[in-house]
């Protein structure tokens, strides 16, 4: 059997960027599970974006992560795509289209994100769209 491959969402990266449980439990994933996370150019572009709100900015002062480390330690277990595929399923916001083209791409079958536009689909095409617990308590108990 091949590796479980994922669509982490910007708002699942920015998670993983300051809870250190939650991406400790995707790291252990990862290693355990044979799992895959991937992103897209324009996901990362998103995710840098946000980086540079005032709050987003003011959680790493507070918290004294280095955001430079941080990023880095995200990206490193991120495997990028240039999706070439278009779609148009995420009506209420179109930005989401992104992550769905991406896991297309990558042949994925899970999609990980907390935006609600997309978990709100549930599936896309044979992709599944789940929470971060949602997903890890999937995969966890999956062999």
């Amino acid at each position: 059997m091949g590796k479980i491959k994922a669509v982490l969402d910007t708002n699942i990266l920015i998670s993983l960027l300051f809870k250190k449980g939650l991406a400790k439990e995707f790291s252990r994933l990862m290693e355990k599970r044979n799992v895959e996370f991937y992103s897209s150019e324009e996901i990362l572009r998103e995710l840098a974006r946000v980086l540079t709100y005032p709050k987003i900015e003011e959680v790493f002062k507070k918290t004294g992560i280095d955001k430079t480390t941080a990023l880095e330690s995200v990206i490193a277990i991120l495997k990028i795509m240039n999706p070439k595929v278009k779609v148009d399923a995420v009506k209420r916001d179109p930005l989401d289209n992104k992550v769905l083209e991406c896991a297309l791409e990558a042949g994925a079958k899970y999609i990980v994100s907390g935006d609600k536009h997309l978990l709100e689909l549930k599936k896309f095409r044979k992709i599944e769209i789940l929470t971060a617990r949602e997903f890890l308590d999937k995969t966890s108990s999956s062999s």
